[in-house]
């Protein structure tokens, strides 16, 4: 009998983490299914979690099931922690708030669901990260706790610079974001701190490679985001023919507009209607780098460290072994 190795996020779901983890206990209890449990304490812990725990199975003979149940932010540090892709099943029961990677995946809303479809895989279906690498960085740290970057850093959903990632930047920093997630409002904080951004933010002109190959002068840019699935933000259909196992990134590119026409197309994005803007940018590669003058917050999952005038974002094909 297989065993499986849970990770929790107590603060997950605005708290309520602990109470969701408390159902898949009963089931797995009920159903005599062998596991292990571990909660996370803090940014990062689950990483320190996913690496002990898959290190220690680098050679066995066959993959460890490592379960996270949390939110796109969990799922991301869970990520960096994996020793061996090849040694690794992840599962996953979403309980976040913005679910980008449930929602590409159709996951269920039930978590007793999610966790049938994990007990119930008899093969781990294959798909694609992405890999973002800094090659600069600065003192900014949206999580000043974290002092040291890592050069490198995988993602699932999608990886961004410009006005997206500010957003989450200035969002990490909301009293406002608890309060609204636990009156069911939470996607209201993205709307606030949006339209203040999206006339204050900076725009500098950049250099957008494709494939170590094609050399764009943007100029103005809001936001280049690199998807390896079609959701990003809660819910944003950027990159509509975004698919997570074909070997390549959709990158959506957005520059040269005005506050009032980028606050035009932004709610069409939801539906991904948002590309019939001539100022919406598409291209479908292996590899992109961004080269600014000015650097600007960067995120991977929605995720924030520190800002960067010069990254490379490439996908790594058939990296990830999921239970779903």
């Amino acid at each position: 009998m297989s065993r499986y190795y849970f990770i929790c996020n107590p603060a997950s779901k605005s708290g309520h983490g602990i109470e969701i983890w408390k159902q898949v206990e009963t089931y797995l209890k009920k159903n005599k299914i062998d596991y292990d449990v571990m909660f996370s304490k803090e940014i990062g812990h689950i990483t320190k979690l996913v690496y002990k725990l898959t290190s220690a199975h680098t050679n066995s003979s066959e993959p460890v099931n490592v379960i996270i149940l949390g939110g796109d932010g969990s799922l991301d540090e869970a990520l960096q922690g994996i020793a061996s892709f090849k040694k690794t099943n992840l599962g996953y029961i979403p309980t976040g708030s913005g679910n980008d990677f449930a929602r590409a995946f159709a996951y269920s809303d039930d978590p007793i669901e999610s966790l049938k479809n994990i007990l119930s895989v008899s093969e781990a279906k294959i798909v694609d990260l992405g890999k973002l690498e800094y090659f600069n960085t600065t003192a900014d740290r949206a999580i000043p706790a974290i002092k040291e970057i890592p050069s490198t850093h995988y993602f699932d959903v999608s990886c961004g610079i410009g006005f997206d990632a500010a957003i989450c930047a200035e969002i990490l920093h909301s009293r406002a974001k608890e309060f609204l997630n636990k009156i069911g409002l939470g996607k209201l904080v993205y709307v606030l701190v949006a339209l203040k951004l999206i006339f204050s933010d900076r725009q500098p002109d950049i250099s957008l490679t494709l494939d170590d190959d094609e050399e764009l002068k943007l100029k103005k840019l809001r936001f280049v985001v690199g998807m390896n699935t079609c959701y990003e933000g809660g819910g944003f259909k950027f990159a509509p023919s975004a698919v997570p196992d074909d070997g390549f990134l959709d990158i959506c590119a957005v520059n040269n507009i005005s506050a009032l026409h980028a606050l035009s197309i932004i709610p069409k994005a939801t539906k991904g209607k948002h590309i019939k803007s001539k100022k919406v940018h598409l291209y479908h590669v292996k590899n992109f780098e961004v080269k600014s003058d000015t650097p600007m917050w960067v995120h991977t999952d929605g995720e924030v460290f520190t800002k960067s005038s010069h990254i490379r974002v490439s996908v790594e094909p058939a990296k990830l072994r999921l239970l779903m």
